[in-house]
């Protein structure tokens, strides 16, 4: 089954370290007097803060949309003991606990740091009680992955961190090639080095069908099979679903302003992303790439009379990764923002806009009168991005769908359904873009503001939007070392996607 970053849950268990004192007595390790170091009195205490915590537990971890599985109580002693059944109880769910959320009282410590070793998976602390660093520093100094939350707020925090870890890690990725699987003749030849490198880095899996078995999937399936592969079944276009294509090409024609793309080029490509959805299927896929000039030169867009465009466009407005030109690394990056931001992504060709000798010198496909109203002095310090995949969710995967235009990308024979988005009427949005380096060391993260849209009322991959940065010539530099698409989100994500690097092992860049 297809998996979007919306359907990716962290599953907590929260654990409950108790200790009670089993006689009267005072010194150094009591604390109080009176009823309160006498036998009992600490079970009362701790039935308490066992249900403050579990009520935290439900209101910053369970508002995240994590899955909390049911709490583990142990209760150590004055006795010191260390008990195999305590440990048994706490990891009884250790094989599909994601984090572990910990309280522990004084005199537990032991107990604790053993715990912390003893599971694979991240454990985050009671942030406000119990002497936390006496049991993180050790437990972090064993190789315990120890997650040093200030506040409950950041617990969630951590919450929102490792779902998009576990969205990345646990990621399969379908892809298209032509050629080479890892990288294509042209296009995203800047993407990740070795992709077995990508699994063992970052868990991610890969998931391969040809160009040309796909493309051959956009018909029926023929009595004796597809041409390239005869005689077998293949998951190819039904007569249902090219139906519903019909029915959907007319939804989004009447919502589009303009519609500018006749139908029976929507319909084609609405073939196509119906095909690489039930492919993504099949293989149980969160992302899909795709190899835009290497599946052009083949002259089958041309004669099916489709691209990829609408397929990427309406994979990203589902929460699912879609990359253009086979670009993996962008599949990966956009799986990772989308499951921070809870916002569809958006990639492109993200250039410079230099200003040198006295002049602007726009980059290759910007319209000169959509940028007409940018001074010299304003400009020097701007970003492009540019390209024909926008969709509808990028101000929230939840959100109502934002206003589009249908156009398409042939210039001559007007196929390629293609969406445009006003980015005009998001000036001042602030938007992270992120990029992955090609040999999976460092992750480039850049923070921007939208100055202005261009593009919307042209054909073929011409529509985006200026954007503002701290330094270009700082982030030009920069970026020759990672690549040309930055995909990006809307919001400031710019820590939350630092963290995660760390956690990918990426060294952090920012721009």
């Amino acid at each position: 089954m297809k998996r979007s970053v919306t359907d990716v849950k962290l599953n907590v268990k929260p654990v409950f370290i108790g200790f009670e004192h089993q006689y009267y007595y005072e010194g150094p390790c009591r604390m109080a007097g009176g009823d309160a170091i006498k036998p009992g009195f600490d079970a009362i205490v701790q039935g308490k803060m066992l249900k403050g915590f579990l009520a935290n537990v439900q209101k910053y971890v369970a508002a995240t949309g994590a899955n909390v599985l049911e709490p583990a109580v142990v209760c150590c002693t004055d006795d010191w003991d260390i008990k195999d059944a305590y440990f048994e109880e706490m990891l009884a769910d250790e094989a599909r606990t994601d984090l572990y959320v910990v309280m522990s009282n004084f005199g537990a410590n032991q107990v604790l740091v053993e715990f912390c070793c003893r599971t694979s998976k991240p454990v985050a602390m009671n942030p406000t009680k119990s002497f936390g660093a006496m049991s993180t520093a050790p437990a972090a100094r064993r190789g315990a992955d120890i997650l040093p939350a200030f506040d409950w707020p950041e617990v969630a925090r951590y919450c929102r961190l490792l779902r998009a870890e576990k969205a990345v890690r646990t990621a399969n990725i379908l892809l298209a090639p032509r050629f080479d699987s890892t990288t294509p003749k042209a296009g995203g030849n800047d993407s990740f080095v070795c992709l077995s490198d990508v699994t063992r880095k970052l868990g991610c899996h890969f998931r391969h069908v040809n160009v040309h078995e796909l493309m051959d999937m956009m018909d029926p399936l023929p009595e004796d099979g597809n041409p390239t592969t005869p005689g077998r079944t293949t998951p190819n276009i039904t007569s249902d679903e090219l139906t519903r294509c019909e029915d959907m090409a007319d939804e989004l024609m009447a919502g589009a302003d303009p519609c500018i793309v006749d139908k029976s080029f929507v319909v084609k490509s609405l073939v196509a992303w119906t095909v690489v959805q039930k492919l993504m299927d099949e293989y149980d896929c969160a992302g899909f790439a795709a190899p835009c000039p290497d599946a052009c030169s083949t002259r089958r867009l041309n004669e099916q009379q489709f691209t990829f465009c609408l397929a990427h466009s309406l994979n990203l407005e589902q929460g699912f990764g879609s990359a253009c030109e086979y670009d993996v690394t962008s599949v990966v990056c956009m799986i990772a923002e989308m499951a921070l931001s809870n916002s569809a992504a958006y990639m492109g060709n993200t250039l410079p806009v230099v200003v040198t000798e006295g002049h602007i010198e726009w980059p290759v496909n910007v319209h000169e009168e959509d940028v007409a109203g940018i001074p010299l002095e304003e400009a020097a310090n701007l970003y492009l991005v540019i390209h024909s995949t926008p969709c509808r969710k990028l101000h929230g995967l939840e959100a109502a769908a934002d206003a589009y235009a249908l156009r398409h990308f042939a210039y001559d024979q007007g196929f390629g359904a293609i969406q445009r988005h006003d980015f005009t009427a998001d000036a001042g949005q602030r938007v992270t873009l992120c990029r992955i380096s090609p040999t999976l060391d460092e992750m480039l993260i850049v923070s921007g503001e939208i100055v202005v849209g261009t593009g919307f009322d042209t054909d073929n991959c011409n529509g985006g939007f200026v954007f503002k940065v701290a330094d270009a010539r700082d982030l030009f530099k920069k970026q020759m070392r990672f690549g040309l698409h930055l995909p990006l989100v809307y919001g400031d994500i710019a820590d939350d996607l630092a963290e995660l690097a760390r956690r990918l092992d990426l060294s952090v860049v920012r721009a």
